[in-house]
């Protein structure tokens, strides 16, 4: 290689330098591939701060060619301005959420804590969302469980899960069941609902940073597509698993298990 950085490296004469060689590509791809996610994300990134701002320009525009706007027409499109300032400052808090859990795991702060309370927390900051939408939210805890968390990180992730599960849950009405468990090395929550769903072709790609299953409608109810890219980051923090099956129109099924003890 002359130092190019996308140049792979050959070399044949002996079997541990063709080690080395392959060893070497290996890393470069890895590299390759990092940069291209990075590149990928910034592009993404632009492009989701830009639309609201881009949106709100229009409206502003449009109210200052007519200053003799009705006051109806006025009102709602600062309604509107106010919609998409609302939109940027969600778009930029789930970043910033984002870039804390990408820092190594030393960021993560765990205590003791008790899961039952804190799902009893989100389902009752929630309920009045839910009850807007008129959707049911159920609570099923088998036992008291109490394990090594982050409550900050957790409450985060659960609470993506659900929320999702009210805003895209069908438009007449449904339910959001979640049921807690444990053995004596996990604590199991699983996060149901009557909603949509998932289409098949998009289950391998929703905790993918950015990702929408149906951008249109997400767009129509605030969706800023880092909800679950958060989640299972949280998730993988504290050395857990995530699991979703779904199938369109007859609801969705999130599976989480996280050890009762952290191990570093």
């Amino acid at each position: 290689s002359d130092g190019f950085e996308n140049e792979s490296l050959q070399i044949d004469d002996y079997a541990e330098t063709e080690l080395i060689s392959d060893a070497f590509n290996r890393m470069l791809t890895r590299v390759k591939a990092v940069d291209d996610s990075r590149e990928e994300f910034v592009s993404n990134v632009s492009h989701e701060l830009k639309t609201p701002l881009a949106s709100m320009k229009v409206l502003a525009d449009s109210l200052n060619m007519n200053p003799d706007a009705p006051k109806e027409m006025y009102q709602e499109f600062m309604q509107d301005i106010s919609e998409e300032i609302d939109r940027e400052n969600s778009i930029i808090s789930d970043l910033l959420s984002l870039v804390k859990m990408d820092r190594k795991a030393s960021d993560i702060h765990m205590e003791e804590t008790n899961i039952n309370e804190l799902l009893e927390k989100i389902m009752k900051r929630l309920r009045p969302i839910a009850e807007k939408q008129h959707v049911q939210l159920i609570l099923d805890s088998f036992r008291p469980v109490t394990a090594e968390i982050d409550e900050t990180k957790l409450t985060l992730a659960f609470s993506n899960i659900i929320e999702n599960a009210i805003k895209y849950n069908k438009p007449e009405g449904g339910w959001v069941r979640t049921s807690m468990n444990a053995d004596r090395k996990y604590f199991y929550v699983t996060i149901s609902d009557s909603g949509i769903g998932i289409p098949e072709d998009s289950i391998d790609h929703i905790f993918e940073r950015f990702y929408r299953v149906d951008k249109s409608h997400s767009r129509e109810i605030g969706g800023t597509g880092l909800g679950l890219a958060i989640t299972r980051r949280a998730i993988v923090l504290h050395r857990g698993a995530i699991r979703v099956t779904s199938k369109a129109g007859e609801g969705t099924t999130f599976s989480i298990r996280i050890p009762l003890v952290y191990v570093a």
